[in-house]
């Protein structure tokens, strides 16, 4: 029984270690608005990947041990990111079937929190799936990517498409018909809501923060010593532990939204315990 409860104690340190490392290090960065407009505007995989942007996650996600994010492909309002080498995996490698709700849950903190881009993340492949690597759809909200595409000009187009006026603006017009706001030299129903809220995203003048990227060893590291220091404080106590009373790790992930989530289960149960 020690054992099993020794594995439940190492997966949860493990866990709250890439936690604390993802809430520390993207509080920590400010994209400016021409590194995410770059990386939306990619038009394949290897465009995408070739974005300091996305070396950035890559970078980012390598260093905690979530592993090395790759590109599959990318739509105007969906990127697929593969996973490889990632340690959450092998937490449950006893287990078949998608298990990487912690790396999905990274994905779109990243997204939302960096990109500042309303995301839903699915995992579509996993490693104890039987699959070669980790895959994950980004499906983001329309308006939240159009704000980075559209520009004054772009504007200025479909206020004289909707006047039926036609554009002398070949190049706007590919982008517009691109991302579905202009079909045929008319607005479409996505660029007539569009064109009512009239919004695009200025320029942020912000330090890129892969300047800072040792910073990120740094959160790593105390991420490090926060897991340890949970573990050993409570490993005295593990040849008390009634098996019958532990949370199942990995059923608890899956039916958890977030690893916030599962923490808030973890700390709920301890205290009806504690009764």
């Amino acid at each position: 029984m020690a054992e099993g409860v020794a594995q439940i104690i190492y997966v949860f340190g493990e866990l709250t270690k890439m936690e604390v490392a993802i809430n520390t290090a993207i509080s920590k960065s400010k994209i400016p608005t021409n590194e995410i407009r770059l990386m939306l505007q990619s038009t394949n995989k290897y465009q995408v990947e070739r974005t300091p942007l996305f070396q950035y996650m890559r970078q980012l996600f390598t260093e905690i041990g979530l592993g090395k994010p790759g590109c599959i492909s990318i739509e105007p309002y969906k990127i697929t990111i593969s996973i490889k080498n990632s340690k959450v995996p092998r937490l449950f490698s006893n287990v078949h079937g998608k298990t990487c709700y912690v790396t999905a849950d990274a994905i779109k903190m990243f997204f939302e929190k960096d990109l500042e881009i309303i995301s839903e993340v699915t995992e579509t492949k996993c490693v104890n799936a039987g699959d070669e690597y980790c895959e994950f759809e980004v499906n983001m909200n329309p308006v939240e990517v159009l704000k980075y595409i559209v520009n004054e000009i772009d504007i200025e187009v479909m206020k004289n498409l909707k006047n039926g006026e036609i554009a002398e603006l070949p190049t706007e017009l590919k982008t517009l018909e691109r991302y579905g706001l202009v079909r045929a030299q008319e607005l479409t129903v996505l660029g007539e809501k569009y064109l009512e809220l009239g919004v695009y995203s200025e320029n942020k003048e912000i330090s890129r923060p892969w300047k800072r990227l040792s910073e990120i060893s740094e959160v790593t590291a105390s991420a490090n010593s926060f897991a340890e220091a949970f573990s050993h404080s409570i490993e005295h106590d593990v040849e008390e532990v009634d098996e019958k009373e532990l949370i199942n790790v990995v059923d608890e992930v899956e039916n958890s939204r977030s690893f916030a989530e599962l923490v808030a289960k973890v700390m709920k149960k301890e205290v009806k315990n504690d009764e």
